[in-house]
């Protein structure tokens, strides 16, 4: 069909109240999806660790509205009832700021154990909590913690939040 075509056939089919509506419902329906949808990354960084224990995290992101891991921070790690707050990705990835999509929480010192688990932005596919034993520099077990990412949900210009709790 060529767009001529489609626009009479538009043009009939408009003239019926009842497919006027199911347009209107589909586009209202279209746009509404696109205004709600969910940032895939994030500004800015809030770390806060609630438990006694060190966390160690490392922090990935990709260019701004993307979801991916093409910057990656070094381990981190938050010392007891401490808060972090990355205003930007820069101390995190260096360079020019960057989009912030999730982190890799290993479950103790890297020295201890190789283990861990991954959350981030929900729309990038990623889990929003890991639950675990933590393992302390001495190599035993802390404590059971959870990590909790809180996403971006309308704009990547927001803040992510990490929080570690007993």
């Amino acid at each position: 069909m060529f767009p001529g075509a489609l626009y009479s056939n538009y043009k009939s089919h408009s003239k019926h109240p009842k497919m006027k509506k199911l347009l209107l419902s589909l586009m209202l329906l279209l746009s509404s999806m696109f205004v709600f949808a969910q940032a895939k990354s994030a500004y800015s960084l809030v770390v806060d660790n609630q438990t006694n224990c060190t966390q160690y995290f490392i922090v990935f992101g990709d260019e701004f509205c993307v979801c991916g891991s093409t910057y990656v921070s070094k381990t981190i790690a938050i010392p007891p009832v401490t808060t972090f707050t990355y205003p930007t990705s820069v101390p995190l990835f260096g360079g020019t700021p960057k989009g912030i999509v999730g982190a890799k929480i290993l479950d103790g010192t890297p020295g201890c154990t190789p283990n861990g688990g991954t959350v981030g932005q929900d729309v990038c596919g990623l889990p929003l909590s890991y639950g675990f034993l933590n393992i302390s520099g001495n190599c035993v077990p802390c404590q059971k913690t959870k990590a909790t990412w809180y996403p971006t949900i309308q704009s990547c210009q927001e803040t992510a939040k990490l929080v570690f709790t007993p």
